[in-house]
């Protein structure tokens, strides 16, 4: 996850804003700030990103894109890396109606064939048959239409490898991406369970076809997880087999990482193999950096290692290092470097919800690109439908481009995770402008009620009072001041606009009212 800091869009509203009538009328739509344009060393770049980014396909789009200015890749190994976003040969649903007829199951079974035979003679088409597989995926109907491949062809090598295949990956589900010590035993349980019925499946397809190298991939990230034995047999076999595959030296070299028992050592000699074989396959080219960016990758400020990294990523395209060089960019406050270095990352990655989060949030927070911003989270939350972090820049960004009404669901929906303390505050703003006297009112009881502790909730709920109760107002105003910590410049902040809503209220109250004429 990009270690980054998104600024609280329109948690600050304008006092010229409270004392609308209760029934004004809707407000226009609202101004859209105009995006800050790059400096002219980056002008043409992003306008290539923005100009690829436009295009549906996603291989077609990673070949368009422009390359990492000053960069020493490989030769081909961008392209190559851009190849691995092929779409599938086969879809799920087109294997289900395949599997209806004989006839169907026959052609599956030579379609498949004839993918791993292009995997060893065609060098364009090496590493395809690692794709297909890939729809093979923790989804319940994959898992369905596995076992229908199954029964229809039950000594068939490539039926063996979807359903083990499956039963991998839904082990990877429940197994999580925290460390050990921080996975509940019942998630391990589970994860067991599943790779116990993928290992016997998986192991029977080398024993049927030893060429089909997607199963010893698969064998081996389960050995690197829970046996030696599996694990030593597994890269066995694969680097015997099949040295020149992408997807074979990159478990290989994941394996040999100090995270995996592995050590920094291992790690050398095994990118050091993968860049002996680049000649067969350029794509390779992709780890050439990893060795040497591992440890900043890790580090915990990528600000402080960013010069590493960014001399990693220039190295080869890894999306990885390419990322976290963005992180180190952002951290140091060279906010256009970090536009460019995520870019270059969703490129290769354009799935990875995160680095669309990255780059959504440079977006709203430093160059008022809100198009742009609200593209990426479109496709970040169709990964990530409940992610509160997605829901909450998702609600900013409406909130500027659109209503707070349009706003207010996001929040809502963000409620319902772990960040549902700053959900809840946005959320209730949204019912200040245009003022909704009655479900603001109700909106920030609630909030105090349940966080009572915070300062910007007592001026959200001042904010909701001073239109028709300024002595309650006043009051929330001075929890405010009794809550802010004067050692954080955003609860410094939060003070000052007490005070100049204090001040407002009470100038007001000090006006004479005009009599109406005639009286």
């Amino acid at each position: 996850m990009p270690g980054i800091r998104i600024a609280v869009a329109g948690v600050a509203l304008g006092s010229a804003m409270l004392f609308q009538p209760t029934h004004a009328m809707p407000p226009p739509p609202p101004t859209v700030p105009t995006p800050v344009a790059p400096p002219a060393e980056f002008a043409d770049y992003i306008a290539q990103v923005r100009l690829a980014d436009a295009m549906p396909d996603e291989e077609a789009r990673c070949n368009a894109h422009p390359d990492l200015p000053g960069n020493q890749w490989l030769a081909g190994a961008a392209q190559g890396r851009c190849a691995m976003l092929r779409a599938p040969a086969l879809t799920l649903d087109k294997i289900d109606s395949l599997l209806a007829t004989p006839a169907g199951v026959a052609a599956l079974e030579s379609g498949f064939a004839g993918l791993l035979d292009a995997h060893y003679r065609d060098p364009a088409q090496r590493d395809q048959i690692f794709i297909a597989v890939r729809v093979f995926d923790k989804r319940p109907r994959a898992g369905e239409i596995s076992q229908r491949w199954l029964q229809a062809a039950p000594e068939s090598a490539f039926a063996k490898l979807a359903a083990g295949a499956h039963f991998a990956a839904a082990g990877w589900s429940e197994r999580g991406t925290a460390v050990a010590s921080r996975t509940s035993p019942r998630q391990l349980e589970r994860m067991h369970g599943y790779f116990a019925q993928a290992i016997p499946l998986l192991t029977q397809v080398l024993e049927i076809e030893p060429r089909l190298t997607p199963a010893c991939t698969r064998l081996n990230a389960i050995g690197r997880q829970s046996s030696d034995a599996l694990e030593t047999f597994a890269a066995t076999h694969c680097r015997k087999t099949d040295p020149d595959s992408y997807f074979v030296e990159g478990e290989l070299i994941r394996a040999a990482e100090p995270r995996w028992s592995g050590s920094h050592e291992a790690l050398e000699r095994a990118v050091a193999f993968a860049a002996s074989r680049t000649e067969h396959n350029p794509a390779l080219g992709v780890f050439l950096g990893d060795a040497a960016g591992y440890e900043a990758s890790a580090a915990d400020s990528h600000g402080e290692v960013v010069q590493t990294l960014v001399a990693a990523a220039n190295m080869g395209p890894n999306p990885t290092l390419l990322a976290d060089a963005g992180s180190g960019y952002w951290d140091i406050r060279q906010h256009w470097l970090a536009v460019v270095y995520y870019s270059q990352a969703l490129r290769f990655e354009p799935n990875d919800a995160w680095n669309r989060y990255a780059r959504a949030g440079l977006m709203t927070d430093h160059f008022r690109d809100y198009d742009w911003a609200r593209s990426d989270m479109r496709i970040a939350l169709q990964k990530e439908p409940d992610e509160p972090r997605f829901l909450l820049l998702m609600g900013d960004i409406a909130r500027v481009t659109e209503t707070s009404a349009a706003a207010r669901d996001y929040y809502r929906r963000a409620m319902e995770g772990d960040s549902r303390g700053e959900a809840m505050l946005r959320y209730c703003q949204t019912f200040l402008t245009p003022m909704m006297p009655k479900e603001a009112d109700a909106c920030t009881h609630d909030l105090v009620t349940e966080f009572a502790n915070s300062a910007s909730a007592w001026l959200t709920r001042a904010r909701a009072l001073a239109p028709h109760d300024a002595d309650a107002a006043l009051a929330a105003l001075e929890q405010v001041k009794v809550l802010a910590d004067p050692q954080k410049s955003f609860d410094r902040r939060t003070v000052v606009r007490a005070q100049e809503l204090e001040e407002e209220l009470k100038a007001r109250s000090t006006q004479t009212p005009v009599r109406p004429a005639g009286r």
